[in-house]
């Protein structure tokens, strides 16, 4: 098992409390960390079995097309996102896949290392589906249906009386339904509501108590609470997308002012409406729901006893001035750099709750982000945005450090503008013309005066890996970033499977000919134009497509020939935490969104994890494209959306292990802890305190911990207060 110590700190005894986020079980699971197992007690971590699931009827095929009351489905088709989400249930070890056609395929796991389809999937009253949520004690499965703001609850299907899920009711939820999180007991169910980029709805959260009786009790909590105005907001490090000033600013005085109409918006103005509550997490005892809100890159704490939102705050930013990134996608290598006035926001997708010893944390997944609203993008390309010797916002004030109309390859921006000329003898100066920017509050200061804005840094969207953050026991405290991974999601990647770095694989790779080109066919040709280009267009070799997609046929490209292609965009970006006790360690598990690249890390030592392993999760992804890949029955996950981490206890095998999922894929895999065995009485069967030499790397991580200036990593913001000092 390939190993790389991170971080080496001493070793403190402590306990350790572990709250999944969105596993079957939901109680904390015990861990002494003075009786933990020794470093090293992991012996591997393996694939298993992997299986694909259909999507739902084969609607397509040369036959009589298939009814949904048909079983078994059999429409399989690759970037037809049949696993979107999974859960699964240790009582009766059936796995529940949540599919973007609106089916839930439901799949036998007694025997993990040969997984089947079982007749029990069926059709929801939804071709669209927000999220899941199960409870095994209970025997139900909530799902959250996005568009007609509601909650579904079905059966689950049960080992002794097998039969096919059915609806056993629906409660109104809300507008924008995004996930659903059910307790432990199934008591209560918190959805996340959004607003969907139009219309003044807030972002808001809905509980429902009782929710399995005849009369739930529902109550929404609005974002607009109190003094939570933009000023407030802003204090707390949170993006905001849009502010009552900055739709000033592009209302009136931008570029875009002909073209947009704000007028409603602002009169009806509530910061709340650009508030983003995407995933849920319990919190301790479950008396804390944890809200993360991507675009925002914030956590939001609310408390369960009275339902009342208690503070936000930002998860900062990572300065690229010191953090290495790979941001060059026209290099086809990994090569990373640091770029002076360069920042990201971590834009974490999915978060996980723990409690180690007498405090909390909190795990992010860092994936991207980027509003839009209406005809108005948050995300703006580099070279969009500095146009030669002018910059692309109107009546911006722009400081001459990063922008010289007068000497555009002076300035910090010099490499994105789109007059950059590539250096022919340094390699390493190769222009950026293709960046994604922001243009919300984290680059833009529209509040000293919305007339005249003041660009005062480039920020890229997304934390390309994880991080872990302590809760203040005082809410209203920020967060307290103790890890974060640095550059090492994209640099361990790229180290062992440089084939697939920051590539690109996803539903718009899906086949156009041959066997299972369901995608393409599924799509609309009222609705869907752009889709069905961009598919044909990375089909066709004259186009974004390869003359041989690995059989020697033109199609879609291996991601060996899509290297880079994300490098723009969110590089590394991370979707899922997956965390769980293996072997009497307490591990993490990731896998980068659009290259499967996977990696387990130990953080049995919260503030110094180890990187255990790097796996990918569809080598045979390397060479053959989508089509031809899924067609040998020999893709893995692309797009690994969710996972599920069974302890021993849970796991059908006895050994602890991980479901992972490949949402455009369809496929589902096990993968197994195997750990040593240990002499019983044997003194190192407990980890001994003590000093431990550090490792360069170690020392360097170590400073990003503990944000050494001299390891170079500012770990907070530098917040819109602290431009005053610019001169401009």
């Amino acid at each position: 098992m390939a190993s790389n110590q991170l971080l080496a700190l001493p070793v403190i005894a402590l306990a350790v409390l572990l709250w999944p986020q969105k596993t079957v079980d939901a109680i904390s699971v015990g861990f002494q960390r003075e009786n933990a197992m020794p470093k090293g007690n992991i012996k591997s971590f393996d694939l298993k079995s992997r299986m694909t699931l259909p999507y739902g009827p084969d609607l397509y095929g040369s036959e009589v097309p298939q009814s949904p009351d048909d079983q078994p489905y059999r429409g399989y088709g690759p970037g037809m996102g049949a696993s979107e989400t999974i859960e699964y249930d240790p009582l009766n070890h059936f796995l529940y896949s949540m599919s973007d056609q609106g089916f839930i395929l439901v799949a036998d796991y007694a025997d993990p290392s040969s997984p089947k389809i079982s007749d029990y999937s069926f059709k929801t009253e939804s071709n669209k589906l927000g999220s899941m949520s199960i409870c095994p004690d209970q025997g139900v499965m909530l799902l959250s249906l996005s568009k007609a703001g509601r909650i579904d609850v079905y059966d689950l299907v049960s080992r002794d009386d097998p039969k096919v899920p059915t609806l056993q009711k629906s409660v109104d939820c809300g507008p924008n339904a995004k996930n659903v999180l059910a307790s432990k007991d199934c008591s209560v169910a918190a959805i996340a509501n959004t607003n969907a980029g139009e219309g003044l709805e807030q972002g808001s959260v809905t509980i429902l108590q009782d929710v399995l009786s005849d009369a739930p009790k529902r109550t929404t909590i609005p974002l607009d609470y109190n003094e939570w105005d933009d000023a407030y907001l802003l204090r707390r490090g949170l993006n905001m997308p849009m502010t009552k000033n900055a739709l000033e600013y592009w209302d009136d005085y931008s570029h875009l002012a002909d073209d947009l109409d704000f007028s409603e918006l602002r009169d009806n103005y509530k910061s709340s409406i650009f508030l983003e509550p995407e995933n849920l997490a319990w919190g301790p005892d479950e008396m804390e729901l944890l809200v993360n809100m991507q675009e925002n890159n914030g956590l939001l704490r609310i408390n369960m006893t009275d339902l009342s939102p208690v503070a936000v705050a930002g998860y900062g930013m990572k300065d690229h001035s010191f953090v290495p990134v790979d941001i060059n996608a026209n290099d086809g290598d990994c090569k990373l750099k640091t770029y002076p006035s360069l920042f990201a926001m971590r834009n974490p997708d999915q978060i996980a709750s723990l409690k180690y010893n007498d405090k909390n944390y909190v795990i992010t997944a860092n994936e991207d982000g980027g509003k839009e609203y209406g005809d108005w993008e948050e995300a703006i390309k580099s070279n969009d945005l500095f146009q030669g010797p002018n910059f692309k916002l109107q009546n911006v004030i722009v400081p001459k450090f990063i922008f010289d109309e007068n000497n555009t390859s002076a300035g910090h921006s010099a490499l994105f503008n789109d007059d950059c000329q590539d250096t022919t003898a340094d390699e390493e100066e190769l222009c950026l013309r293709k960046v994604e920017f922001s243009v919300g509050s984290n680059s833009i200061d529209f509040e000293s005066d919305p007339k005249n804005p003041i660009f005062y840094r480039m920020v890229l969207f997304g934390g390309r890996g994880w991080s872990i953050y302590e809760l203040p026991e005082n809410p209203r405290n920020q967060l307290k970033l103790v890890f974060d991974s640095g550059d090492a999601m994209e640099r361990e990647g790229c180290s062992n499977f440089p084939w697939s770095h920051n590539a690109l694989m996803d539903e718009e790779l899906a086949p156009v000919t041959g066997p299972n080109n369901t995608f393409v066919k599924f799509l609309e040709a009222d609705g869907d134009l752009d889709m069905i280009a961009d598919v044909m267009e990375k089909n066709d070799p004259e186009e974004k497509g390869c003359l041989d997609q690995g059989d020697g046929t033109p199609g879609s490209c291996p991601l060996s020939q899509m290297v880079d292609k994300r490098s723009g965009k969110d590089g590394a970006g991370v979707e899922n935490v997956i965390m769980g006790e293996a072997c009497g360690r307490l591990v993490t598990a990731m896998a980068t969104e659009k290259s499967s690249i996977g990696m387990l890390f130990d953080i049995t030592d919260i503030t110094t994890p180890e990187l255990l392993h790097v796996f990918h999760l569809s080598p045979a992804a390397r060479d053959s494209s989508f089509g031809l890949a899924y067609n040998a029955g020999e893709i893995g996950e692309i797009d690994p959306e969710s996972g599920v981490f069974l302890s021993a206890k849970e796991s059908p095998s006895g050994k602890a292990g991980i479901l992972w999922a490949g949402a455009l894929s369809g496929t589902v895999s096990w993968w197994e802890f195997d750990c040593k065995e240990e002499e019983e009485g044997s003194s190192s069967t407990k980890q001994q305190s003590g000093e431990q030499p550090v490792s360069a790397a170690a020392a360097f991580f170590q400073g990003i911990v503990m944000g050494d200036d001299a390891a170079g990593l500012y770990i907070w913001d530098v917040h819109v207060d602290a431009i005053a000092a610019v001169d401009y």
